[in-house]
């Protein structure tokens, strides 16, 4: 465990020495630096660690660029700039077992900690009772939403991770069952089977349509035809 965390600091601690310039800003966007609580607006030129978080209101989109690399994040979309960036598949199993080490649950007691997530959320619907979890939940969905545009970008692997960072801080998008078959898939993709049957086994306990269980249901078999032949 101690030489994957040793590994990640360094291959994170690489990126975070990057920067990237706003070429272009449409309408609300705004950016978190390091440990900064505050967010504040982001202007034409801005230069932009890579250890800041930005985030997209709506009818809104920023186009970054590092050297050769142009990425545009679209509207009611957050990413951490740290997670822009291309990853092989050692690099991508090594960030895996990192997330499982942090999701792993924590004894209470003696027994395992229980998940308060809600299941049936529609996309962008939020929960909860109070301002402070709709706002935490709307959050999650616009991380989620900076995944999937980084997969559509080329950067598949980053954004697998970017997935499972957002479902561990914001448990409620968990239950986003077409974001989770879309990052599943990605799984596959990446010729990670075992790490996609546990994700489609996941996905498989919450509350899904008659399309979606057939969809995972088919997956699933698949996954298992593969793995059998290994």
């Amino acid at each position: 465990m101690k030489k994957i965390i040793l590994l990640l600091v360094l291959f994170w601690g690489f990126n975070y020495a990057q920067t990237y310039k706003a070429e272009k800003v449409y309408g609300s966007v705004k950016v978190q630096a390091g440990s900064s609580e505050n967010w504040i607006d982001v202007k034409d030129n801005d230069e932009l660690k890579a250890n800041s978080f930005i985030m997209t209101g709506k009818n809104s989109s920023i186009k970054l660029k590092n050297g050769d690399l142009h990425f545009t994040l679209k509207e009611s979309s957050a990413l951490p700039l740290s997670n822009l960036k291309k990853m092989n598949a050692d690099e991508l199993l090594l960030a895996l077992a990192m997330e499982q080490i942090l999701n792993a649950p924590k004894s209470n007691n003696g027994n395992k900690s229980q998940s308060t997530a809600v299941y049936g959320t529609k996309i962008g619907q939020t929960t909860g009772d109070t301002s402070e979890k709709d706002n935490f939940n709307s959050f999650g969905i616009k991380r989620i939403n900076g995944a999937v545009q980084l997969a559509e970008s080329g950067f598949k692997e980053s954004a697998v991770i970017t997935a499972k960072e957002t479902y561990r801080k914001y448990p409620k998008t968990k239950n986003q069952v077409f974001y989770r078959i879309y990052f599943a898939d990605i799984l596959y993709e990446c010729g990670l089977y075992a790490e996609a049957f546990d994700e489609f086994t996941g996905i498989k306990n919450l509350k899904l349509t008659e399309k979606e269980k057939a969809e995972v249901d088919y997956k699933l078999n698949l996954l298992s035809k593969k793995l059998t032949a290994y």
